[in-house]
């Protein structure tokens, strides 16, 4: 674990994590096959791996209803309908919808990069991207609809409790590994896993932390900036002065996972977050940051009392 007052990464190192996905895959073309290809599966596992997260937190959503509730409760969470908006908002295609699971699309692009066929590879990738994105966009706009969901028919204390039981299940069980390693090891994950959400991000260090800004969030930035909080979807807008939104609502309904997930849970267990996420205030679609210190446990309460307040 880098120590405090270290700086690890050098400005050039900096800057590559900064760098979106494309430019690593060009890069990697400049040097080799082999290197190109490792990092074409890094960047398409970090987008399915998004994807794969999403449906997770939907499974988990409707257990937790499910063992609440019952038959009853889940139907309640049931409602396609803002799937099948987001899935038209977003231009969701048949060809996206069939190639999710085709393992072929991704080998297709790599016998490419092999074959020394540049400029086939970057087409392929773009549209890959591409589809990856619109299909990123519908899980996550299904997340919230289901915290939506789940909001207006029981209110935050019972949302509150849905995503501490999915965090729980799924993200939470990261964190132990997370903040044993060392900090120049997790900010190059972090940084890998906001491009995996589709963010432009900078990535920038000081003595104490690695702070990564995204400009602005993959999932519930870019919610706001498309309407999905307005006439577009109609998502739920968390009103209340609750944990969910630091007591200072309103929230969109899916930034209320950044209190329990990375607040309220790790700070029970650790005593500060993981890490500190500073989210834009209210509905605002601003810029989003992620700082890792580099000594978790010295996490300092000023960086976060933003937050608990």
């Amino acid at each position: 674990m880098g120590e405090a007052g270290e700086r690890l990464l050098s400005p050039e190192e900096l800057a590559k994590l900064s760098q979106p996905p494309r430019a690593d895959l060009v890069e990697a073309l400049a040097d080799s096959p082999e290197t190109a290809i490792e990092v074409f599966r890094r960047i398409d596992r970090a987008y399915r791996n998004f994807t794969d997260g999403f449906g997770a937190w939907i499974a988990t959503t409707q257990r937790f209803v499910a063992e609440r509730y019952g038959t009853d409760g889940l139907a309640q969470v049931g409602s396609a309908d803002d799937a099948y908006r987001s899935a038209l908002l977003h231009g969701l295609t048949d060809e996206d919808i069939t190639g999710r699971h085709q393992p072929d699309r991704a080998d297709a692009i790599a016998q490419l990069i092999e074959a020394g066929d540049h400029v086939a590879a970057m087409a392929a990738f773009d549209a890959l991207e591409a589809s990856y994105r619109r299909i990123h966009d519908v899980e996550r706009d299904r997340v919230a609809s289901v915290l939506s969901q789940v909001y207006r028919a029981w209110g935050p204390d019972v949302l509150e409790e849905s995503i501490r039981f999915s965090g729980e299940q799924t993200l939470l069980g990261w964190m132990p590994h997370d903040v044993a390693r060392p900090a120049e090891v997790r900010v190059r994950q972090w940084a890998a896993m906001q491009k995996g959400n589709f963010a432009d991000i900078t990535v920038t260090e000081t003595d104490d932390a690695f702070t990564i800004t995204l400009h602005p969030c993959g999932t519930c930035g870019r919610q706001v900036s498309d309407g999905c909080y307005g006439e577009n979807l109609d998502l739920a807008v968390v009103a209340e002065d609750h944990p969910l939104t630091f007591g200072q609502g309103p929230a969109p309904v899916y930034r209320t996972h950044v209190a329990v997930m990375h607040f309220v849970v790790p700070m029970e267990r650790t005593g500060v977050p993981w890490p500190v996420i500073q989210c834009p205030k209210g509905l605002d679609a601003g810029p989003c940051r992620v700082m890792l210190f580099k000594d978790p446990e010295a996490t300092p309460p000023e960086a976060y009392r933003f937050a608990t307040s």
